[in-house]
């Protein structure tokens, strides 16, 4: 289908009969409700699917693509899905329901966060170790934290090479830092805005990339001009660095006034968390009251204990996690966090406890 430059298909309530490729050219998609109030705005680019509400919000919803450029679409209706995709075709519907929730969420967000407009203090956290459950902690952590400030807690997903966020979260992640790094200067924010992917516990979840080739995009430069952004329209920024001590993830900490440290009881870990600790500290010039050590416990029967780790890190630990079993990873293969799935297991009293410490850190806690 071709839509000349500043010309408008209007698919009113046809949202969800429809799937909509952008396949060439340049559009700007609205979605307005039914007094007419715009709701969401997106630019999507060459290749992008044009979310559309879902066909059980009758309509609700009305849906223009503008042509900013002469611009070609690519429509499929019920029929041809359920020709191409035969018995897949139930599972690709309730995928595309799922986008159009969060967009959904992503206008709330949009709204709140314009009510809010404060810069957002960055908490950054790492580890020195892999399958420290790093990721686990940060993005259960930004949930505890959502709890406090809905729609206004933001997790960016700087874990190189495979950051896991949104897969964790049970998000369908649309777009990341870097793909937004390569809009024009004119469309950086709205696409950057668009490749934020909300959650129902009230926390928004950018992925640094998704796919590994993507990595060596993220420089410095780049991740702090996504952080001059961010921090306008957010309460509190979450960054889940892994073990990256590369270009971007040096900028976050030199910004962050809350680090923290996530430290495994093994032996092998104590060398390089020591290490981190005084790089941070004598190279960086993080202050030690910045740095907030956890202590993950990640087996029934660690080799250290917290008084060991204290004693070799000289340092106190600011939270234990205590041992959790699986719940964590039985919570993802259910559909989400460990904190909505069962708030009284070590790993969501722990997130909980890490959220306490960030807020008493940041002095948001009144």
């Amino acid at each position: 289908m071709a839509l000349a430059a500043r010309d408008t298909l209007r698919l009113g309530g046809a949202g969800g009969d429809i799937v909509v490729f952008l396949a060439s050219g340049q559009v700007e998609e609205s979605v307005t409700d039914a007094t007419g109030k715009v709701l969401l705005t997106r630019r999507p680019a060459p290749g992008d699917l044009v979310i559309l509400p879902a066909p059980r919000t009758g309509d609700r919803y009305v849906t223009n693509i503008y042509g900013l450029t002469d611009a070609v679409l690519l429509t499929l209706d019920r029929d041809g899905m359920l020709e191409g995709l035969g018995s897949e075709v139930e599972k690709v519907a309730l995928r595309l329901d799922r986008l159009w929730e969060q967009e959904l969420s992503a206008a709330a967000a949009a709204e709140a966060q314009t009510a809010s407009r404060t810069a957002a203090p960055i908490v950054a956290v790492f580890s020195a170790k892999g399958g420290a459950g790093t990721t686990t902690l940060a993005i259960n952590t930004a949930a505890a934290l959502a709890r406090k400030y809905p729609r206004q807690v933001l997790l960016i997903d700087l874990a190189a090479p495979f950051g896991h966020a949104a897969l964790f979260a049970d998000l369908i992640a649309t777009g990341s830092v870097a793909s937004a790094t390569k809009a024009s200067e004119a469309d950086f924010e709205p696409v950057l805005r668009g490749n934020i992917v909300n959650h129902k516990t009230g926390m928004g979840v950018l992925p640094g990339t998704l796919r590994p080739e993507e990595v060596d995009t993220l420089t410095g430069e780049r991740v702090g001009r996504v952080l001059d952004v961010v921090v306008a329209w957010q309460k509190l920024i979450v960054v889940d660095l892994g073990t990256s001590l590369a270009e971007a993830a040096l900028a976050v900490i030199e910004r962050a006034e809350c680090l923290v440290i996530v430290v495994p009881p093994e032996i092998a870990a104590m060398t390089d968390a020591r290490r981190s600790i005084a790089i941070f500290r004598d190279i960086m010039n993080v202050p030690d009251h910045r740095m907030e050590l956890v202590l993950n416990q990640r087996s029934p029967h660690p080799p250290l204990d917290r008084a060991a780790v204290e004693s070799i890190l000289g340092r106190k630990m600011s939270v234990v996690v205590g041992f959790d079993d699986s719940r964590p990873e039985d919570s993802t293969l259910a559909g989400g966090l460990v904190l909505q799935h069962d708030p009284n297991s070590a790993v969501s009293r722990g997130a909980s406890e890490i959220a306490r410490v960030i807020l008493t850190s940041l002095k948001l806690d009144g």
